[in-house]
């Protein structure tokens, strides 16, 4: 074994050290609280409307002030404690960096619960939102599963559907994690 070897070793034994205090510290923080622990990923979108016009800018947009709806509101939920991901891309979604990577950085951030979801365009005027809260230590099994549908493709419409989207999370979704009420 070189030097530069044993150096790895105790990097890579450092690291695994640092990662498994972090889960603990983590765990140990979340259950203080009594609060379901829900990792928030930021929902996905497809649009198979066919329309010829591009709208792919306007509707990165709305994604974003959707995905900034939710985090804000559900961070400020009193039932919930609210973990951040911390991808190393662009987005945090199902999608990329993939379910399993997700599931996997969630779980070892403290959380119990994963929220994810996607905004399907159907139609010019059509939509809608599916989203599911997978228990994490249940191997990821859906604790929440919920299509919801909106009209329009506007900001205001976009908006409309954030809130309602929102609220149905924290209506029907959070009793289901043992939020206090």
């Amino acid at each position: 074994m070189t030097p530069h070897s044993g150096y790895r070793w105790i990097a890579c034994g450092s690291s695994l050290l640092l990662l498994a205090s972090t889960m603990v510290m983590a765990s140990m923080v979340f259950a203080d609280t009594g609060k379901p622990a829900l990792a928030l990923a930021h929902f996905d979108f497809r649009d198979t409307s066919g329309e010829v016009h591009d709208q792919s800018a306007e509707h990165e947009a709305r994604l974003t002030s959707l995905n900034e709806t939710l985090h804000a509101g559900l961070a400020g939920n009193p039932e919930v404690a609210l973990v951040d991901l911390t991808c190393e891309m662009e987005r945090c979604t199902h999608r990329s960096p993939g379910l399993a990577a997700l599931a996997g950085q969630a779980k070892a951030a403290g959380a119990q619960y994963l929220l994810i979801g996607e905004i399907h365009k159907v139609s010019t005027l059509i939509g809608r939102g599916d989203l599911a809260v997978l228990d994490l230590n249940d191997n990821n099994t859906f604790a929440c599963e919920q299509r919801l549908s909106y009209r329009g493709d506007s900001d205001e419409a976009w908006q409309r559907m954030a809130q309602y989207t929102l609220r149905h999370i924290e209506e029907s979704c959070l009793p289901l994690l043992g939020a206090p009420r």
